[in-house]
């Protein structure tokens, strides 16, 4: 058996005024800071706004062991990358 109903019938209960095809209004999410870390002119990662202090994201594979890694602030963030990338230097390099 089928039932056929009129789309006024499945209507909202009283008083609420949201109309069905909009829904809830999604929930705004604050956009992330970044700073870039560049040593001697050579673009190492981003230090990302994280909840536990500051994440790096690594693009250079001379400091691909640091990705995702989490800091207190950019400046510890910054100095770790400098010594790694310093000490991998020569990596690739015959």
């Amino acid at each position: 058996m089928t039932y056929w109903r009129k789309r006024g019938d499945l209507g909202l209960a009283a008083g609420v005024t949201q109309s069905l095809e909009t829904g809830p209004e999604p929930k705004r999410m604050p956009m992330r800071q970044s700073v870039p870390i560049e040593i001697d002119g050579v673009f190492l990662g981003a230090a990302v706004e994280h909840e536990l202090g500051i994440r790096f994201v690594a693009v250079d594979v001379r400091v691909a062991d640091m990705n995702h890694s989490v800091w207190p602030n950019v400046d510890y963030a910054r100095m770790s990358a400098r010594q790694m990338f310093r000490s991998n230097r020569t990596f690739g390099e015959s």
